[in-house]
């Protein structure tokens, strides 16, 4: 008995089985196809990865920029709001220096007022009874008495009533400059 196996039958060769080939034909084989390696789906994933993190940078400088926008925003805010806060505290300390004036100025007008009018009073009082004296003197010489040790005593009167008037009419040249000096102001 021999051990070679029987000739096959006269025809067309038979087709590989169904499947996957056992083995991948030699590199150097005239007809073989180059193996197809990973390296096509590594760049599809390394460019979605790469996609994903462009976008994501994209939003983070969107966010940041909006947010140094929005700080940015926030502090114009705040230094036009100083700005007009110093501006009225200007006007404010402008205010309050010219209201310490007026009331100095009122204060000097309401003492010079007053001081005149107490004046004024004074005189108008001497100048009664100076009128009551030279009354009391007109009436004894019609009476035909002597007014001589009378008119001594007018005279005197009248001397101290032209004194008081004078301190009057100082006092209320004083309250006329307080006035003019308030109506300057």
């Amino acid at each position: 008995m021999s051990t070679t196996p029987p000739a096959p039958p006269p025809g067309p060769p038979p087709s590989p089985p169904p499947g996957p080939p056992s083995a991948s034909p030699p590199a150097g084989a005239p007809g073989a196809a180059t193996p197809k390696s990973g390296g096509g789906n590594l760049w599809l994933i390394l460019f979605i990865v790469a996609g994903v993190l462009f976008v994501g940078a994209l939003i983070f400088a969107v966010i940041s920029f909006t947010g140094k926008s929005s700080a940015e925003d926030d502090k114009d805010k705040a230094q036009k709001e100083l700005t007009s806060t110093k501006k009225e505290l200007t006007s404010t300390k402008d205010e309050l220096g010219t209201t310490k004036g007026a009331g100095a100025i009122l204060g000097d007008l309401d003492r010079t007022g007053a001081k005149s009018a107490d004046d004024l009073k004074a005189c108008t009082d001497s100048a009664r009874a100076v009128q009551n004296q030279a009354i009391g003197v007109l009436n004894s010489r019609q009476a035909g008495n002597d007014v001589n040790s009378q008119i001594d005593g007018l005279n005197a009167a009248i001397d101290q009533n032209t004194s008081v008037c004078n301190t009057s009419q100082q006092s209320y040249q004083a309250f006329v400059d307080a006035l003019n000096k308030l109506q300057n102001k």
